[in-house]
């Protein structure tokens, strides 16, 4: 069955060093593609690319009148001589808020994450981090106060402390891995909407069950690997590509207002967003939840 496109938001994390590093002009194509396609939502991080995708997504739109797009950052983590920096005190959010600001040429973000807080940290982004954000929210230069983690746990300890606007939850909800479904099913009772990133598990719901396949970040180890041909012989029988499976599978959450896309280039955008005009019976999920492959309480499409 065919489904309307689904929000969307063009995700930047793989600019800089994720598999390979993507030349400036290709990147500014692919944001150009993105801008003329319709998908306005640009999410990007200091941490991504060491500072560098910031600064790609400024020369992108450098020319563009600022009402074509929202932009989304985060705060409190970023790459020092390659290893990760956690900061949540106020002058350290916003060193990074201004520099957020300067390297992508605008003068205000439309959401403003809390960058995968650390549980030892809950206490400081509740007392100092999300009061910092929650001022600059005030002063109009943040739209919205979220939180962007693939931790699960910090996501749900933060999300029940702080009036958050909205949630960016990266690789939890995904063929492989539906471990935020009940979360997910709060957010929806709440109202809070969430964004879903990572959804084809940092690389292998895309490629496949194919030698040094990736997920999360890594080599797939064999378990992972054996569930995935168990899908693609499923998605065989249906002649459903697997990553159309997977991006179709976590739009259908009432909770999930966008998907967040990791881009590289115009290609693959335009690959990616032909995987929500395949055609996907209702049948084919109900097999993935016979044979237990994804929850049977997922929503899916009639479930």
């Amino acid at each position: 069955m065919n489904q309307p496109l689904p929000k969307l938001a063009f995700g930047t994390g793989s600019f800089r060093g994720l598999y390979r590093e993507v030349p400036d002009d290709e990147a500014v194509e692919a944001i150009h593609t993105a801008l003329e396609l319709g998908i306005t939502r640009i999410d990007t991080a200091p941490w991504y690319g060491a500072f560098e995708a910031e600064r790609i997504v400024g020369l992108a739109l450098r020319d563009r009148p600022r009402g074509d797009y929202e932009i989304s950052t985060k705060v409190c983590l970023w790459n020092e001589n390659g290893e990760g920096v956690y900061r949540y005190d106020r002058d350290s959010v916003m060193w990074s808020f201004e520099g957020s600001l300067k390297r992508l040429g605008i003068t205000h973000v439309d959401v403003l994450h809390i960058h995968d807080p650390l549980e030892t940290a809950y206490a400081q982004v509740i007392a100092e981090t999300y009061p910092t954000i929650l001022e600059l929210k005030h002063e109009r230069r943040v739209g919205k106060i979220g939180v962007g983690t693939g931790r699960l746990s910090s996501a749900q300890a933060l999300a029940e402390a702080l009036p958050l606007d909205v949630v960016m939850l990266a690789g939890r909800y995904t063929l492989l891995d539906q471990t935020a479904l009940p979360f997910l099913n709060a957010l929806a009772g709440r109202g809070i909407p969430a964004w879903s990133a990572g959804i084809y598990s940092t690389g292998i719901l895309a490629t496949g069950s194919v030698r040094d396949a990736k997920f999360n970040y890594g080599s797939a180890p064999p378990e992972i690997l054996a569930r995935v041909r168990q899908l693609e012989a499923i998605c065989a029988r249906y002649h459903i590509p697997l990553r159309a499976a997977a991006a179709q599978f976590v739009r259908f959450h009432p909770a999930i207002d966008t998907l967040v896309l990791g881009i590289e280039s115009a290609a693959q955008l335009r690959e990616t967003l032909e995987t929500f005009s395949v055609s996907i019976p209702r049948d084919f999920w109900q097999e993935l939840k016979h044979e237990q492959l994804i929850d049977s309480a997922a929503p899916t499409p009639e479930s």
